[in-house]
């Protein structure tokens, strides 16, 4: 069988903030394609630094960090055509009256050169996408009248209805009701499985979809583990990163690390 190109390789990457801290150093690794990846870690990790790093938002100052083949920053262009990016924090303006609709065809026509408007196929593929969060009958709802949960849900249909290889999300179960998550998991979890799509997925709290994914990378500002969710939840390996409160507790097959900073992480 023919060798694939990974999804991430990552050689010596360190990466500084504005203000000359270092945000990341001495990260080195390599992704599979395709996967369903979760980088987990307390905040101020670097998480969400790595995923701007990748897509060429952030320049690193040492190493490298390809995504598909491509080099971050010179390549950046190519990259962002290959992802569909749901941010932590969505500047969409809700002083302006855009409505479900507007938001999610936004995934289609951002990606179009202009003059962009809407085929009947792009709203079938919008419609569809919000079908798949049970969001379909809110259409025409304007999109600020939402729930923080709703507009969450309806930012991640944007994603699923546009078009790359690769699905980055950071932190899209952060400050959801629990229908909202459970949703949302259920469409990446199915997303994944039906096409041919890597998902990048940075979380706080790996419970909620454990079952689902494949690499995890554990962060600390530098890599301290990457392997399967079960090996990943290592009780020396967790304390390295959550501290020595953190603790495995294992009951009925399952293993639970219990942390201050995400509650209980669950991995069967």
């Amino acid at each position: 069988m023919a060798a694939t190109t990974p999804l991430l390789q990552v050689r010596d990457l360190a990466v500084r903030y504005s203000n000359g801290d270092l945000a990341l150093h001495h990260v080195s690794f390599e992704i599979k394609s395709p996967s369903f990846m979760a980088i987990i870690g307390p905040n101020g990790s670097g998480k969400s630094t790595l995923v701007k790093t990748s897509l060429g938002l952030i320049k690193p100052s040492r190493g490298t960090i390809k995504v598909m083949g491509y080099d971050s920053q010179k390549k950046s262009g190519k990259i962002r055509k290959l992802v569909r990016y749901v941010p932590q924090r969505d500047r969409i303006d809700l002083a302006i009256p855009m409505k479900v609709k507007d938001i999610v065809l936004m995934g289609r026509l951002l990606k179009k050169l202009p003059p962009r408007f809407a085929t009947s196929k792009d709203i079938a593929i919008a419609k569809d996408a919000l079908q798949q969060v049970n969001m379909e009958e809110l259409w025409e709802r304007p999109f600020p009248e939402l729930s923080g949960g709703q507009r969450q849900r309806v930012l991640v249909a944007r994603a699923l209805a546009s078009e790359g290889s690769i699905l980055v999300l950071d932190e899209p179960l952060a400050g959801t009701d629990v229908e909202s998550q459970n949703l949302i998991v259920e469409a990446l979890g199915r997303y994944h499985k039906e096409n041919d799509v890597s998902i990048i997925m940075v979380t706080h709290d790996l419970n909620p979809i454990h079952t689902l994914v494949e690499d995890v990378l554990l962060l600390k500002n530098t890599v301290i583990g990457l392997g399967e969710p079960c090996s990943i939840m290592d009780p020396e390996l967790i304390k390295k990163v959550y501290g020595p409160t953190a603790r495995i507790v294992e009951h009925s097959g399952h293993r639970y690390c219990m942390t201050h900073d995400s509650g209980i992480d669950r991995h069967d």
